[in-house]
């Protein structure tokens, strides 16, 4: 059951993140008109013993087809916090293809992990 509430948790702050991945302003976010929605799923978790990767995919409005890896690596004993590094493609309804690598942070309270991070994309 534990692990449930973990991936319900972490699908919901996947699909706020999908939101951020899909702005379209170059230096604010704004989030009441994202360029699209969408919900991921999360495909595969490997636990290792220096961090935690996870993948994920899903249809994001105006976007097709995304697909993330995100690795999550602890920077303190309780693995409370840490850095994020990780990629997302997009393919294109129209055929072409959208890549942009993400980068930074997470904070995890029991269960619930909060993931904040900036991409290099700017619009479909």
């Amino acid at each position: 059951m534990r692990i449930r509430r973990v991936m319900s948790n972490f699908f919901q702050t996947m699909l706020v993140s999908i939101l951020l991945l899909t702005s379209t302003a170059s230096n604010a976010v704004d989030m009441a008109k994202p360029t699209g929605t969408g919900e991921l799923t999360i495909t595969s978790i490997s636990i290792g013993s220096e961090g935690t990767t996870i993948d994920f995919e899903g249809p994001v409005e105006n976007y097709g087809t995304v697909f993330a890896t995100h690795y999550l690596q602890s920077v303190d004993g309780d693995r409370t916090r840490g850095t994020i590094t990780g990629q997302a493609r997009a393919m294109l309804n129209d055929g072409g293809m959208v890549v942009t690598p993400h980068h930074g942070t997470f904070t995890r309270s029991g269960s619930t992990i909060q993931i904040y991070f900036t991409d290099a994309h700017t619009g479909p």
